[in-house]
């Protein structure tokens, strides 16, 4: 089969690599030449930067181009969802879900946590939604009220990029001896936005303070795969199979309809967990689920794909996982018939 991944996040390394087979050839593609993903790939090309509906024809004419069977999209996964029937119209499969009206609920925190709310609201944490700055002040002193910090992001996001936490101790001496990373105080952050025309809404809520964990998912009529990472000290990860998070993950797989590979997210908060976000694609950590598991997500995406459901025997164990980084020479693959 001939598979092209689009513009992924460099750990789409391992993904391509447990994904796979023998005789398969993985076609990569991505604005950025130097994104490692490329060592993983049979053939790496260019792609450029571009409105939604217009990235949507140049994925159809690239898979044309170039006789692409399966299409692991990321980059545009929303309009690519619209437009599902065009890819499959011209026999090109698409490993992703394309239920729009889900995954548009999904996408946006702010819909996901009303959606989840019909049932299951224990596991929704406090959270306003803000659309001006006045917005701002009063959710924050609700939240602080009953918390100690208050965190903000756009509504609909996509890796933490605008994520920020109020920090006050970021303005004083004891900021210091704390790595600034995305925090900020009251005041810094009511100056930010008093600039901001809040086009696209906030969500604030409080900063949780427990374990995160983080449950790669990958729905079966004979039992889904559901595996919860939990992120301990350093770089271990935890895979363990608690009931609750367990049993909250299959019901939410039931009612969204997701087949293919996605992620939960959790933070706990005084020994209880809470909804984060979910990802309807496979995470940038799925390939230390995989191995601690001993189950390959990826694979079994593909096969399904392919009409292939094999018997799986589940063994719920706990592991402890990590990673190390080793280095890679990159610049060494040029886009292939572009110069960028």
């Amino acid at each position: 089969m001939r598979i092209w991944f689009n513009h992924w996040f460099s750990t789409a390394y391992h993904i391509i690599d447990l994904m796979k087979g023998e005789g398969d050839i993985i076609i990569g593609s991505s604005s950025n030449p130097h994104s490692v993903v490329g060592l993983a790939c049979d053939e790496w090309y260019a792609e450029p930067e571009l409105p939604e509906e217009e990235y949507v024809n140049f994925c159809l004419d690239f898979c044309r181009e170039h006789n692409i069977d399966v299409f692991v999209p990321r980059r545009g996964m929303a309009a690519i969802a619209r437009n599902a029937a065009l890819f499959e119209n011209n026999g090109i499969k698409l490993l992703m879900d394309s239920a729009p009206e889900m995954l548009g609920i999904l996408h946006n925190k702010l819909s996901a946590y009303k959606w989840f709310e019909g049932f299951a609201p224990d596991y929704v944490p406090m959270h306003f939604e803000i659309k001006c700055l006045e917005d701002f002040r009063k959710a924050y002193k609700a939240i602080t009220a009953e918390y100690e910090r208050a965190c903000f992001k756009f509504a609909a996001d996509e890796g933490a990029v605008s994520f920020r936490v109020i920090d006050n101790f970021m303005s004083s001496a004891e900021g210091l001896y704390k790595a600034p990373g995305m925090k900020l105080s009251y005041e810094n952050a009511e100056a930010v936005l008093s600039d901001y025309s809040f086009s696209k809404p906030l969500i604030m809520m409080p900063y949780l303070t427990g374990v995160e964990v983080s449950a790669d998912c990958f729905y079966r009529d004979a039992g889904s795969v559901i595996i919860p990472r939990y992120k301990s000290a350093g770089r271990i990860y935890t895979v363990k199979y608690e009931a609750e998070i367990i049993s909250f993950c299959e019901e939410f797989l039931k009612r969204s309809g997701l087949k293919m590979p996605c992620n939960v997210q959790f933070k706990y908060h005084d020994g209880k967990p809470y909804l984060l976000e979910v990802n309807t694609r496979m995470s940038g950590g799925i390939q230390l689920s995989c191995l601690a598991a001993e189950i390959n997500i990826p694979r079994l995406a593909l096969e399904r794909l392919m009409g292939i459901e094999p018997e799986l025997h589940i063994i719920r164990r706990e592991r402890k996982v990590s990673y190390i980084e080793s280095p890679v020479l990159v610049g060494e693959k040029e886009f292939a018939g572009i110069n960028i």
